[in-house]
């Protein structure tokens, strides 16, 4: 390969890129050459180290950069980059990481076709991209995966390359070498990948790049024997340079064996004698290189159940400061008379306690404690071979699982059995994994500086636990706290008064200090938690802090103020008797906040008739406050009310520690919220809340009335992303002309991104006071949007606010419902996982279903039909879970936001535009009400937009007959103005401005079996959904504003899977000719001959126990060396190719095509099912077989070996767009695949072990039933 070594010109960015584009780098900016020879230019190889290298994660628990000198981990040179990085259970997406130059844009030379590197990884199924800028400054990437969102699924160094997309104007610059993005909750996780020779490509060049391909044979990975092993078998190939044997490196359980194994080109098998391997677990890790250096790696464990062996048990999970005994055995005891064998731990977690065996055997051990290693060696073992001995550990009250850690690990080394003198066997146990647990809880708020802290301790079972201990551990266990005695004592810069005073200190005031005092003084911690100062032992008490806080009463709760004296990290256990707590790490931080409310604001109610809903904060030490509120027309006629018609309630607070910048400094706030019951309907009120001396203005406030006939009126606006300064004022603008406009209103409703950045709270504090022109005396309605739920934000959404508690129990305040006169309203959060929104789904369905009011209205911020230019194939959870029951239940009215473009749908039904009878449901996107404007396209489902860059807020009044909307903006100009009403219209609505038609989508091809594909939010592709009947928007006058959309672009057509030539007569399904119906009846026949097999981790009370026993006996499917069946755990498509070849009989191929299967472990299995035509795969050529299978990609597979019954009847609410929508339907009817409760069966969820196999034998049992 003729590749250019990194080149450097400096070069002048008005030469390169000529005038008018800003790059935005200095005169020395960087550009690398390529000479018209030149096929590939090395970009970065990291050889010159990181110091030039911007990192910039986003999203993220934690992520580091780091330069990587571990040869195995460096592709080529001395360097590679290495990223670890922790993203788990990061609600906010996508979590990603941005590497590049810190220099900014980098120009390119020419315009290559494709970007390469290679990159060493662990299956973690991420997304990686190379982004760049065209001359314009719009951005657009290379992707390094594919349609089906299939990132990263192989472990081990790998290159691979990315088309550049052809045609940008140039020329173009470098943004980023490579991002790294997660939005799947399922897959963030916790751990490292590693970067090298980022490359461009200008012309192909034929260079070996490829790894070489280890695949076990016998046994295969995690296999487990019954019987001893006949010989050791993994294949090795290598389809460019060849294998370069003389890097071949291969170790058994530690051992190296390289020189003992024997490697056949002919073959390509590597062997070694199974008579070498004894019965028990195993560890086999093999290396080698190609001879062009492309590495390749792998690691396999198997265990065989024969021979006499080492065998080791113990509880899933070991209790913090208690016993944890391992219990070592012999299983199939033959002759052995001694044994050694090492255990190695985590000393942190474990330490050897004692040792005891049975009797009559003799033990000698050495105890490592310090490094975590236990040496034990036995004799006289032939009287008690089943029960020899016991490793008992104690756990340290320390111990905790690290975040990513699913659990520890006690492994096993240097085992041996011996007899008469001479050493049988070398068997080694398998790791024992356990998990952490405690038998209390200790759960702690109050952390800010001089804040009472409330602990509670709770038992296992959950109940609070009166008499605990709280006590400190670490730093102040070995500390005191003094008490000024005198009115002053000063604190001296040393322990001598002729030293500095640095403060003095008053009558009272308490600080952490030494436990004794020396040369009559004592040091202090100040309250900064940095400065120490000297005080005279004279001048305080002293309190040594080693005992206890204090003990728990009835309600598990001790309040103490001795935790919160200065800013630092702490840390804080509850003790009973020799049990404990996890020990809770806790920082004190700054007080935000005043001493009077801030910040009132009112919110909707379930009832707005009687209820009054409000909140505000003060500092964290204003623990109790109330609201008084009185009749308006009870008040007289004085400055102050009657004191003798105000009523007081006390209101409920909760503790918050945020950031005021994101990611700056922490403090903590006192959140205090009010419901108000019982008030009169149509009445005046006047309020005010605080506490004492600390109360704010009164302020006035209305209740709605409760007669049908008059209207409801509302404002509705969106995305105010109020921040700075100005975007405070032009939210200000917007909503003064809104009520000026409009002083009829009686609440308003935000479709969310109140803020930039949720995780800033000074930005939430720039909107409530934006807001403060009405929120004091009108409610609001808001739900959260993407940028609010950053960070912190989306407790300050829920605290900071009140919103009805009448939502799912998991999105309690981020989904619920009111309602006001006869609307019904209901509010729901779009920025949930996918389970929540599976819960929202459920919990909308119910509150739909009894609804009884004549009109409803739904707000939520992701939009389920987007109004934005560049998002007509972004399907939202919003289309997937809402959209299908909004329609079905004949909801009038969805508002959303998100897309920062006014627009509203046509009436929409089944995930379509009902252009013709105008019945459905109207989606109304309100644009932006701040500073923030993005482009929009007039898809074709969108009725009107309105495109220009400025606020806008939409007047919503519901009457008796419909519900009229008109869109204004700050200036007042009407913009939009329509209508939705209940009945049948017959005149023909004011046309809107014509958009370019739609061309016809060209449908695209399938791959078999079709992972879920992204369908396009047009009429063409939109998900169907239950049928509406829901009135038509009917405009009434012409928009004033002059509106010139945009051109459509292109859809892409929802691929459709193949169905069976052969139409079937019968009822159910039944096999086609590519099953051998004999062959299977005989496997099927194994079960009954079978010995029973149970698995540890399969009760006989679980759904999936006979059918993972009867698959177990046919030989579908094996267990794991421990005994175990993994039920949970998700299955890859090659797992699933090997159980369905194994339960249906298939024979073994030559080989498939797939370029991705050779040499894979499941390679035999994937041929069989391509030569029946079962998988076709994608159409790079390629199988992806480490990729999980999803739930629909399992029922396609299974319904080519059938002649299935089409099913045009949509039997869930989530399948109607999916691709196998008519093999699941047919399936589902037949009674082989069931849902996951809630109308929903999940199409797109990776499948377990259980359900695979459940999938597999209802179709044996349904089908051999025929």
């Amino acid at each position: 390969m003729n590749t250019l070594r990194k080149t450097i010109v400096i070069a002048s960015a008005i030469t390169l890129l000529g005038g008018g584009f800003n790059t935005g780098f200095s005169q020395n900016n960087y550009v690398y050459a390529a000479d018209d020879t030149t096929p590939s230019i090395l970009v970065e190889d990291f050889e010159d180290g990181i110091n030039d290298v911007k990192f910039n994660p986003k999203r993220m628990y934690n992520a580091t950069l780091h330069l990587e000198d571990n040869k195995k981990l460096v592709r080529n040179g001395q360097y590679s980059a290495r990223i670890d990085y922790d993203m788990i259970g990061i609600v906010d997406n996508p979590s990603q990481i941005e590497v590049g130059y810190k220099t900014g844009n980098i120009p390119v030379t020419g315009y290559p076709t494709k970007v390469g590197m290679w990159v060493y990884a662990n299956n973690e199924g991420h997304l990686l991209t190379t982004k760049f800028r065209d001359i314009g400054g719009s951005s657009f990437q290379a992707e390094f995966y594919d349609v089906n969102q299939v990132g990263i699924n192989w472990s081990g160094w790998k290159y691979i390359e990315a088309d550049i997309p052809q045609g940008k104007p140039g020329p173009i610059v470098l943004e980023l070498f490579f991002q790294l993005k997660q939005s799947n909750m399922s897959k963030k996780n916790k751990g490292s990948i590693w970067v090298d020779d980022i490359t461009f490509i200008y012309d192909e060049v034929d260079e070996d790049k490829d790894v070489p391909a280890i695949k076990p044979k016998a046994p295969v990975e995690n296999e487990v024997l019954n019987t001893p092993l006949d010989e050791l078998k993994v294949e090795l190939t290598d389809n460019g340079s060849g294998l370069d044997l003389g890097t071949l490196s291969v170790q058994l359980d530690g051992t190296y064996i390289t020189d003992e194994v024997h490697y056949s080109p002919d073959t390509n098998l590597l062997t070694y004698p199974g008579e070498y391997v004894d019965g028990g677990y195993h560890e086999l890790v093999i290396e080698v290189k190609d001879k062009n250096g492309n590495p390749a790696a792998k690691k396999l464990t198997f265990t065989i159940n024969a021979g006499e062996r080492l065998f080791m048990t113990a509880d899933e999970e070991a209790i913090s400061n208690e016993i944890y005994p391992v219990h070592i055995n012999i299983k199939d005891y033959l002759k052995a008379e001694q044994a050694k064998f090492t255990l190695n731990y985590d000393a942190s977690t474990l330490q050897v306690e004692s040792i005891t065996q049975a009797a009559g055997v003799s033990l000698t051990s050495d105890i490592d404690n310090e490094h975590g290693m236990v040496q034990v060696a036995l004799d006289n073992v032939i009287a008690a071979a089943q029960n020899v001995v016991t490793v008992n550990f104690r756990v340290s009250s320390h111990a905790v699982l690290e975040r990513g850690e699913a659990y520890k690990t006690i492994t096993m080394s240097n085992a041996s059995l011996t007899a008469g003198g001479v050493q049988t066997s070398t068997p080694l146990a398998a790791p024992i994994h356990y998990t952490i647990g405690f038998p209390y809880q200790l759960k702690m708020t109050g952390v800010g500086l001089g804040t009472p802290s409330t602990f509670t301790v709770l038992d296992h079972g959950g109940n609070p636990y009166e008499g605990a201990d709280i006590v400190f551990t670490g730093l102040l266990k070995q500390s005191s706290v003094v008490t000024v005695n005198t009115v002053t004592s000063s604190v001296y810069e040393d322990d001598d008064t002729s030293s500095n005073v640095i403060m003095v200190a008053n009558d009272g005031e308490r600080y952490y200090a030494s436990t004794a005092a020396k040369n009559g003084f004592y040091e202090v911690i100040l309250a900064d938690g940095q400065t120490t100062g000297y005080i005279s032992e004279a001048d305080v008490s002293s309190q040594l802090l080693s005992g206890s806080l204090g003990k728990t009463d009835a309600k598990g709760q001790l309040i103490t103020d001795l935790t919160t004296l200065a800013l630092g990290t702490y840390q804080v256990q509850a003790v009973i008797g020799d049990q404990n707590s996890k020990v809770v790490n806790y920082e004190v931080v700054e007080q935000y906040g005043m001493n009077e409310p801030q910040y009132i604001q009112t919110y909707v109610a379930e009832d707005m008739s009687s209820q009054l809903s409000a909140a505000w904060q003060t500092k964290p030490d204003q623990t109790s406050t109330y609201i008084q509120y009185i009749e308006a027309g009870e008040w007289g006629t004085g400055a102050s009310p009657d004191i003798n018609n105000v009523k007081q309630q006390q209101a409920e607070s909760e503790l918050q520690v945020l950031s005021m910048k994101e990611n700056g400094t922490k403090g903590e706030i006192r959140f205090h919220n009010v419901l108000v019951k019982g008030l009169k309907a149509d009445t005046t009120y006047k309020y005010r809340v605080g506490d004492e001396d600390k109360w704010s203005e009164w302020n006035e406030y209305s209740t709605v009335d409760q007669d049908k006939s008059t209207p409801t009126s509302f404002l509705f606006i969106t995305d105010s992303h109020t921040n700075q300064l100005p975007g405070l004022q032009i939210y200000q603008e917007l909503m003064t002309n809104a009520l000026t406009q409009y002083p009829s209103t009686q609440f308003i409703m935000h479709g969310g991104d109140m803020v930039d950045v949720g995780g800033a709270f000074e930005e939430w504090q720039k909107f409530w006071l934006a807001s403060s022109i009405y929120a004091t005396k009108l409610p609001t309605a808001l739900t959260l949007g993407n940028h609010d739920v950053k960070s912190e934000g989306k407790d300050v959404f829920t605290k900071g606010a009140n919103f009805p508690e009448n939502g799912p129990e998991s999105q309690l305040q981020y989904a619920y419902s009111y309602e006001v006169d006869d609307t019904h309203f209901v509010v729901l959060n779009s920025e949930g996982t996918e389970e929540q929104m599976v819960d929202q789904a459920a919990w909308l369905k119910d509150d739909l279903d009894q609804n009884d009011k004549k009109w409803t209205v739904v707000m939520f911020h992701r939009p389920a039909y987007h109004t934005e230019n560049g998002r007509e194939s972004l399907v939202e959870y919003t289309q997937t879970y809402f959209a299908p029951i909004l329609e079905k239940k004949k909801v009038d009215l969805v508002l959303v936001g998100h897309d920062h473009v006014y627009a509203r749908t046509y009436p929409m039904m089944d995930g379509k535009p009902n252009k013709a009878t105008n019945e459905g449901t109207v989606y109304l996107d309100g644009g932006a009400s701040g500073w923030k404007f993005y482009d929009g396209t007039q898809y074709n489902y969108l009725n009107y937009i309105f495109d220009e860059d400025v606020p806008v807020y939409s007047a919503i009044k519901i009457t008796e007959d419909a519900i009229h909307v008109e869109a204004r903006t700050s200036a007042g100009t009407l913009i939009d103005e329509f209508s939705v009403k209940k009945t049948t219209e017959t005149e023909t609505p004011t046309p809107t401005p014509t958009p370019t038609p739609t061309p016809t989508p060209t449908p695209t091809p399938t791959p078999t079996p079709t992972p879920t594909p992204t369908p396009t939010p047009t009429p063409t592709s939109t998900p169907p959904t239950p049928n509406s009947t829901s009135t038509p928007p009917t405009p009434t006058q012409k928009p004033t504003a002059t509106l010139t959309p945009t051109s459509t672009p292109k859809p892409t057509a929802m691929p459709t899977p193949p169905t069976s030539t052969s139409k079937p007569t019968a009822s159910k399904p039944v096999f086609n000719d590519k099953v051998n119906v004999d062959a299977v009846k005989a496997i099927v026949e194994k079960e009954k001959s079978a010995p029973t097999i149970n698995f540890t981790d399969v009760p006989a009370s679980s759904w999936s126990a006979s059918v993972v026993e009867r698959a177990a006996k046919m030989g579908i499917v094996t267990g794991y060396s421990d005994g175990s069946y993994h039920p949970n755990q998700k299955v890859t498509r090659a797992e699933f190719a090997t159980m369905l070849a194994k339960a249906f009989g298939l024979a073994n191929s030559s080989g498939s095509s797939f370029s991705d299967t050779q040499g894979h472990w499941a390679s035999e299995s994937i041929a069989a099912l391509q030569a029946k035509g079962v998988i076709t795969g994608y159409s790079d050529g390629s199988f992806h077989p480490n990729q999980k299978i999803s739930r629909a990609e399992i029922v396609a597979m299974l319904a080519r070996l059938t002649n299935y019954v089409p099913n045009a009847s949509n039997l869930f609410l989530d399948v109607a767009t999916n691709w196998a929508s008519e093999q699941i339907n047919a399936f589902a009817t037949a009674g082989i695949v069931t849902g996951k409760g809630n109308e929903l069966f999940k199409p797109n969820d990776a499948a377990s072990r259980a359900e695979s196999v459940a999938m597999i034998i209802r179709l044996l049992d349904k089908l051999l039933a025929h």
